[in-house]
């Protein structure tokens, strides 16, 4: 069964490529900052989780590094942690469907979202600036938001691959899972 979109699978690519485009765009366009020139929140988050959603760890850090490379052009923040950070969270959302090979269980939901948010939002913000000379309490309060953005970002990630991609072009990113396999739910992943 093939549950990675990469292998061999145009759709699949295309898709990715799409993700990252729109993650570029978003991330360009629509920034919060919190913290000027240290944090901002943004809804590009959701287009690194998205890949590793879709793609697993592999379409994770694709989707990540096209959505880092802009927003580290886009500017705003150490041009560094877009980049790691954005690879990180599809990494971290990313994980999950080489565990538990099944995208409808709720063990795969949890380790995505917390994947997305330890691995991709708390870790990337904790070691890039404690490297930069920022005080802990700083840092420690930008990496606390990060990763409370990216536990966010995550459950909409899970969500729209559900509820949107998987209904539209499931069958041709996945094309060896069986329809009874997408409806039914594993009863050892509970």
């Amino acid at each position: 069964m093939s549950i990675y979109p990469l292998e061999k699978n145009t759709v699949g690519i295309v898709t990715l490529a799409f993700l990252g485009t729109l993650g570029i765009v978003v991330r360009m366009f629509v920034r919060i900052p919190l913290i000027p020139g240290l944090l901002e929140l943004t809804p590009g988050f959701l287009f690194s989780e998205l890949g590793g959603v879709v793609g697993g760890i592999p379409g994770g850090i694709l989707v990540g590094t096209i959505v880092g490379i802009g927003g580290a052009i886009a500017g705003g923040e150490v041009p560094l942690l877009p980049l790691i950070g954005n690879m990180a969270l599809g990494l971290g959302t990313g994980y999950a469907i080489h565990i538990t090979k099944t995208r409808d269980g709720i063990k795969y939901a949890i380790l995505a979202i917390l994947g997305g948010g330890i691995i991709g939002g708390f870790i990337p913000s904790m070691t890039i600036f404690a490297g930069v000379g920022v005080p802990f309490e700083t840092v420690f309060f930008y990496a606390f938001m990060d990763m409370i953005q990216a536990f966010l970002w995550a459950i909409v990630a899970i969500v729209v691959e559900k509820q949107i991609i998987r209904p539209v072009i499931g069958h041709y990113l996945y094309p060896n899972m069986g329809a009874k396999e997408e409806l039914v739910e594993d009863p050892k992943d509970d």
